[in-house]
């Protein structure tokens, strides 16, 4: 999921030459830094270093971090959502930002009073991105986790994404345009590859398997 999503906002940032913030909750800001820079080295940077010398990771990272187009959120453990909401905003209105990736919902959802009632804490949440980006006119993209389904295979042994899937509320995808659902058999022998199904998409109404992304160790692609 987080190479995936990396790979979104290093094509936005440096292939389109787009403003756009990066919000990672999950890790922090120099694993993501490092992983930008592999991006660019097509070296997995943050599991090892390689035989890239001081020059090429400088170099690497004056054109990807250093290129101005990239702002990463140092959270600080600090999960307060209106805190993060105005951090938003300014990233757009000031820093010019078209975009802004967030990884993921239930992790802030997790820091707020209400999150012993996760579904009203999600619902509100939601109603609070969707109508700040209606307000700085930004896309969004927002990464939610899968409940667990019932019976014996779950999404980490391939089972079929859907909306009635998205955890903890169906606001996710009623207030989202456009839905994707990442599938993958992380047993399978071969389970380097992934199928991106849509879900959702409120522009056209197209859904279905989009087609499949494949990951390389070698490159960390």
């Amino acid at each position: 999921k987080s190479t995936f999503v990396n790979e979104i906002a290093y094509n936005l940032a440096i292939n389109q030459n787009q403003k756009i913030a990066v919000i990672s909750l999950e890790e922090n800001n120099l694993r993501t830094a490092r992983r930008f820079v592999g991006i660019k080295l097509n070296h997995p940077l943050h599991i090892d270093r390689g035989d890239f010398t001081d020059e090429q990771i400088k170099e690497a990272f004056s054109e990807t971090l250093g290129g101005g187009n990239i702002y990463l959120y140092d959270h600080f453990g600090s999960l307060d959502a209106p805190v993060l909401l105005n951090r938003i905003r300014y990233c757009v209105s000031s820093l010019d930002c078209s975009y802004v990736i967030f990884d993921h919902l239930s992790i802030l959802v997790s820091g707020m009073d209400q999150a012993q009632d996760e579904r009203r804490a999600i619902d509100q949440t939601m109603t609070k991105l969707r109508s700040l980006v209606e307000e700085v006119n930004c896309g969004m993209i927002l990464v939610s986790h899968l409940r667990r389904p019932s019976g014996d295979k779950g999404h980490e042994d391939g089972q079929q994404t859907s909306l009635s899937g998205l955890r903890g509320s169906a606001a996710i995808g009623q207030l989202s345009d456009i839905v994707l659902g990442l599938e993958r058999n992380q047993q399978a022998e071969d389970n380097s590859e992934c199928r991106v199904r849509v879900l959702k998409n409120r522009f056209s109404g197209w859904v279905g398997i989009a087609g499949s992304v494949k990951y390389y160790e070698k490159t960390g692609r």
